[in-house]
């Protein structure tokens, strides 16, 4: 009966970690899949700010154009300087915008695999824990029911029949 308990229990603690394993690996998988739809909404979110930041500068330079012909300036160095100057600034923006759009990105892969790590860690272990576990049962199987030496029936010190 010890023999059955003990083979039912190893087969039990086996399919557990069969289990956790593939739930395991689903979660890293499911991370995985949820840090690549951050990036994509950082870059969708990136290129909607690229659109607003693009038409904040029309309507400003517009609007620079239409105050600089309203006071007779329109060719002046200051319009132009000034329209060269938000340019510049407008550049400067999107560089900077571009910039942390893909350190977002860097960052939410990183976080992807560090999840995918400790995943992994987990199952190393749960695996660790049950190979422990299985040990101790069979040592304490072992324990509950010490081997006795097998009689050979060919040796003439025991006093059983030999049957040939």
């Amino acid at each position: 009966m010890a023999g059955i308990t003990t083979t039912v229990l190893a087969v039990t603690a086996v399919a557990g970690t069969a289990y956790s394993i593939n739930q395991q690996q689903k979660a890293a998988s499911a991370q995985k899949q949820a840090a690549q739809v951050a990036q994509q909404q950082q870059r969708q979110q990136a290129s909607q700010q690229r659109r607003q930041s693009v038409r904040a500068m029309v309507s400003q330079r517009s609007r620079m154009r239409a105050q600089a012909q309203s006071l007779g300036v329109s060719g002046g160095s200051a319009a132009l300087g000034g329209m060269s100057s938000l340019s510049s600034q407008f550049g400067a923006n999107l560089g900077y915008g571009s910039m942390m759009s893909g350190l977002s990105q860097q960052y939410s892969g990183f976080t992807g695999q560090a999840a995918q790590f400790g995943a992994q860690a987990q199952l190393g272990a749960g695996i660790s824990g049950l190979s422990s576990q299985l040990y101790g049962y069979g040592q304490n199987y072992m324990a509950a029911n010490p081997q006795q030496p097998t009689p050979n029936p060919r040796d003439s010190s025991t006093n059983l029949p030999q049957i040939y």
